[in-house]
């Protein structure tokens, strides 16, 4: 009896259950214009009522495979797709509020075949705008394009590895990696920036990343997320959680003098840093309305990555397992 070969590529999906964004994703994929073997993998998380393969369906699609994972996270979600096993020599992951475009399948596999030397993708994404909502004045500020709507434009033009001269990784509704990234066993951790984390970690066993110019993907920003407290929220959230991650990767290169100094300055330096942002969050209330809400955003970032230092670190340790799996 023959094995099933994989396809060139998978493409994870996970989502609450909607419907309507996730059709739209499904028919931006079966209008891509690769013929590439793929497949669609649509992991239900814990979504009420649970999705059926027969809804999903869409003409043009070449496979897709519908999973379910009761515990709500996405991290539990695509960590079952990775459990389940049967991918694609490139795993690609895409919000189910995404759209790429037309050309996005045959970017993301011409890119990987391109650059050999790197493990870790992305590309292009813009925002798709919500019909009928007016725009802020803040809304097209760099920050607000890359913390609140999570897209990221390099240009159409040259490659660019993951943090050198730019962001460390990606956005995370947007990426990919190769198959060979999960040989240790390597898993998204149970963090609320699981990509984020997941790339970091495997960045940090040395395999390299790099957003490249060809695959382009458009982000539908839900009217909810156009919300001044939501920014506010998400840029406290992530400046926490980014401490985490960089306390995370300190302790595992902390046993030289120098590592073991720097764990005892990190109290003192927090300290210093959070007067230092709290000012800046003063002087970000007399800026003008374009910029006024990113400055206390970025403030607010700021505040949440130095009190996360003063304290225990949860989510420390899955970092760290997550990259020693990798090893």
């Amino acid at each position: 009896m023959n094995a099933i070969k994989a396809p060139a590529l998978s493409i994870l999906i996970a989502t609450p259950g909607r419907m309507d964004s996730l059709r739209e994703v499904l028919e931006c994929l079966a209008a891509c214009n690769s013929s590439a073997p793929y497949e669609v993998v649509v992991i239900d998380n814990a979504a009420v009522p649970p999705l059926n393969v027969a809804s999903l369906q869409t003409p043009g699609l070449q496979a897709l495979r519908l999973l379910r994972e009761e515990r709500r996270g996405k991290s539990y979600a695509l960590n079952r797709a990775l459990d389940q096993g049967g991918l694609g020599e490139i795993i690609a992951v895409l919000d189910d509020d995404m759209s790429p475009a037309a050309e996005w399948i045959e970017g993301v596999l011409s890119a990987s075949r391109r650059l050999p030397q790197f493990d870790l993708f992305s590309g292009r994404s813009h925002v798709v705008w919500p019909a009928g909502l007016a725009r802020p004045p803040w809304a097209g500020h760099p920050l607000a394009l890359g913390l609140l709507f999570s897209v990221y434009d390099l240009g159409p033009v040259g490659d660019f590895e993951f943090g050198n001269g730019v962001a460390r990784f990606p956005s995370g509704n947007h990426f990919w990696f190769r198959r060979s990234v999960l040989a240790g066993g390597a898993r998204f951790p149970h963090v609320w920036t699981t990509e984020a984390h997941f790339v970091v970690a495997q960045r940090s066993t040395g395999l390299r990343g790099v957003f490249v110019p060809e695959a382009v993907a458009g982000h539908r920003i839900q009217a909810d997320l156009v919300n001044p407290a939501r920014f506010r929220e998400r840029a406290s959230r992530m400046g926490r959680e980014m401490a985490h991650m960089d306390i995370g990767l300190a302790a595992r290169s902390g046993r030289s003098l120098l590592g073991r100094i720097r764990s005892k300055m990190r109290p003192l330096r927090a300290l210093i840093e959070i007067g230092a942002w709290s000012l800046a969050w003063l002087l970000a209330g007399m800026r003008a309305g374009r910029t006024r809400l990113p400055a206390q955003a970025r403030a607010l970032w700021g505040i949440g990555y130095s009190v996360a230092r003063l304290g225990p670190t949860p989510g420390k340790a899955r970092m760290a397992e997550t990259s020693s799996r990798a090893r």
